[in-house]
């Protein structure tokens, strides 16, 4: 494998890796680097004393979801090179509440991917893809009968924007309330097998307004450590990434429906290719609207 091939190799991996994340639990060695800035999360707009809870309601609720990743080498022996990859993504989820668990069918019939730079092109997939499940105290179910055992980075897309969209909220909600959750996520990206584990802290800021609608403002800040191993081009690679988030749900109470859904995240990455080990800083976002 040529230096170009071999990097164009690194960045197809790292992009799925971000765009779809994957990893296994671990303390990351050095300080994590600090994702979105206070000032960029919205702020309630009234005072918050009351209370208010969430249920999602049944329906189908469609969702517009823009990505873009920007990922730099950061080798202090090699120069600083920086790619570029956005992605839109068109789903459609159905909400089935039964008892205490919410049924759901989640629909991709939208995936298209614009790289710049090294970064290759994303291998077509047939669409429309499908999943069902549940969601029942914060544990996500796949029927595994709906992924039919396939190694795809659109399905593993698809089951990230689950786990951001399904949430166990507290029965009330006031400006103040604190809570965190985790998830493990196993994916696939480029053909290499990851897991991630994501620690999330939620706090209600308080309502606020969104495109004139009342919502509830929920902050959610997280840490995640991701780990993958396979193979690339004949050659064997592993993938570990660590990082840090912060996340703003706009809730419509009433409508029991998150209306948007922001995800910001920085990610330190180290991929190892051929016994040599090449690192990355990749910066991403993600905004998720519900269409109307």
């Amino acid at each position: 494998m040529t230096i170009q091939n071999q990097r164009q190799g690194w960045y197809i991996v790292v992009w799925f890796s971000v765009a779809c994340a994957g990893a296994r639990t671990s303390q990351p060695a050095a300080p994590l680097p600090t994702p979105t800035s206070p000032a960029e999360i919205p702020a309630p707009t009234v005072p918050t004393a009351g209370s208010w809870s969430f249920k999602y309601s049944p329906g189908a609720v469609t969702y517009q979801i823009s990505r873009s990743a920007a990922i730099e080498t950061r080798d202090l022996d090699l120069p600083v090179h920086r790619e570029i990859s956005t992605n839109t993504t068109h789903e459609l989820l159905t909400f089935e509440p039964a008892d205490q668990a919410v049924n759901f069918t989640a629909v991709v019939d939208t995936f298209t991917t614009t790289t710049q730079g090294l970064i290759g092109p994303v291998q077509p997939v047939q669409l429309p893809i499908q999943l069902s499940g549940s969601f029942l105290d914060n544990t996500l179910t796949i029927r595994p009968d709906s992924t039919n055992g396939t190694c795809s980075p659109i399905t593993s897309a698809l089951v990230t924007d689950l786990h951001n969209l399904l949430v166990t909220f507290p029965a009330q909600l006031s400006s103040g309330v604190a809570w965190k959750d985790s998830t493990d996520v196993n994916g696939c990206q480029a053909g290499v097998p990851t897991s991630t584990h994501t620690v999330r802290s939620y706090t209600v800021s308080g309502e606020g307004s969104y495109e004139g609608r009342p919502v509830l403002l929920i902050q959610r800040v997280d840490t995640t450590h991701a780990q993958g191993e396979g193979g690339l081009q004949q050659h064997r690679i592993s993938i570990d990434a660590s990082g840090a988030g912060n996340t703003v749900y706009y809730l419509d109470t009433v409508a029991g429906r998150i209306l948007r859904l922001t995800v910001d995240q920085i990610l330190n990455l180290k991929v190892t290719a051929s016994g040599r080990d090449q690192h990355f800083r990749q910066d991403s976002k993600q905004d998720f609207r519900a269409s109307p």
